[in-house]
């Protein structure tokens, strides 16, 4: 999708420090050299200033990190090769004009759903006419009517307006958005069964979880605007990570996105590029205030006075936190003890300390 912006990128490169395209191959001189010029650079710093202490919120989007694209050993924190595909992506991110250019253009039928959000009295057969238009979102559309979730006959439903029936106007508007989304995980020959249908696989969990969180709450008219931007608060993940894979094609094919400096990238990055995303596709304003919130919100000491005012956002914000945590409790790389802990330090709603609970409780009973 980025392939023309990188190949302008990277040919225009005009730095004189030329990147190391075989740092991977083994030069355990150069790896020496670099591991003692962190540690120098560490006792510098040590010397000049105290060292911050890391947040629980930064630790746990570090572990977050860490599980989707592996741990960064000390090695490739510093590798010439990471720090300059790093800072040529960099450069595009500091202008989202370029990522726009590359972006698909937002469908009529996700523009109307977007319209409709808040209006219980659309137009189904007009939406339904404008899904048709769409045949990969259609196609999702009809997927998520025969998921379990939607589907307990296993009659196969085949058509848009029997889907409709099954799903309902809400599951219907779920369905569009999936459709759209999806179609911009990264989809890399090399890493996507791997890495991006994690990042895919986290945002739909967010979205569902968003909406859960706001119907057992005071605010279920929401819900189905919490489902959306649940589902694309993570957008700037896939939209960083593919930048990164495409990027491999240019530098150095066999280079892994497990490096510290591609990980400080994406959390820097994500969040702002998710809302630069929606302002482009002109998302209401609601939308978009929901999307900033999650740039702002940094601790979890800033839920009490947030969701006073902002309840929506802050329950998406959560749903994100949830979603990680259950990731890696299901993938074994947190402990169910570790999963409460992060509860304690990063959730705030009674909602979603309760979801966690729910979430314990039907595991204990499917096993």
């Amino acid at each position: 999708m980025f392939k023309a912006v990188l190949n302008c990128l990277f040919a225009t490169n005009t730095s004189k420090k030329q990147p190391n395209y075989f740092y991977f191959e083994g030069d355990e001189e150069l790896e020496e050299a670099l591991i003692n010029k962190s540690l120098d650079n560490i006792k510098k710093a040590n010397t000049s200033k105290p060292l911050r202490l890391i947040s629980a919120e930064e630790t746990h989007q570090q572990e977050f990190y860490d599980f989707l694209f592996g741990q960064s050993p000390a090695t490739t924190q510093h590798d010439e090769l990471s720090h300059y595909v790093a800072a040529q992506i960099d450069t595009v991110l500091r202008n989202p004009e370029t990522i726009f250019q590359a972006m698909p253009v937002l469908p009529a039928s996700l523009s109307k759903v977007i319209g409709q959000l808040n209006d219980n009295n659309f137009d189904t057969e007009e939406l339904l006419i404008l899904i048709q238009q769409e045949p990969s979102i259609a196609a999702k559309v009809i997927e998520l009517a025969n998921s379990s979730f939607y589907n307990h006959t296993n009659k196969e439903i085949a058509d848009l307006k029997s889907a409709f029936m099954l799903l309902g106007s809400n599951g219907l508007i779920e369905g569009v958005i999936n459709g759209f989304v999806s179609k911009l995980t990264p989809q890399s020959h090399i890493y996507f069964k791997q890495y991006g249908n994690k990042i895919w696989q986290h945002s739909l969990a967010t979205g569902v979880i968003a909406k859960a969180l706001l119907n057992t709450s005071t605010y279920k008219e929401e819900a189905a605007q919490g489902y959306l931007i649940g589902l694309i608060c993570n957008l700037g993940d896939m939209i960083i990570y593919q930048l990164l894979m495409e990027a491999f094609s240019f530098v150095h094919p066999d280079c892994q996105p497990n490096s510290y400096a591609f990980k400080e990238l994406m959390q820097k990055n994500s969040k702002k590029i998710a809302y630069h995303i929606a302002k482009h596709w002109h998302f209401p304003p609601s939308i978009l205030d929901a999307l900033a919130l999650q740039v702002k919100l940094t601790k979890s000491s800033m839920f009490s006075a947030a969701f006073a005012k902002r309840p929506m956002a802050c329950f998406v914000f959560e749903a994100n936190i949830i979603s990680e945590l259950i990731m890696m409790f299901e993938h074994k790389d947190k402990t169910e003890e570790e999963v409460y802990e992060g509860v304690t330090e990063l959730l705030y709603s009674e909602e979603a300390k309760h979801y966690i609970k729910l979430y314990f409780a039907n595991k204990a009973i499917d096993s």
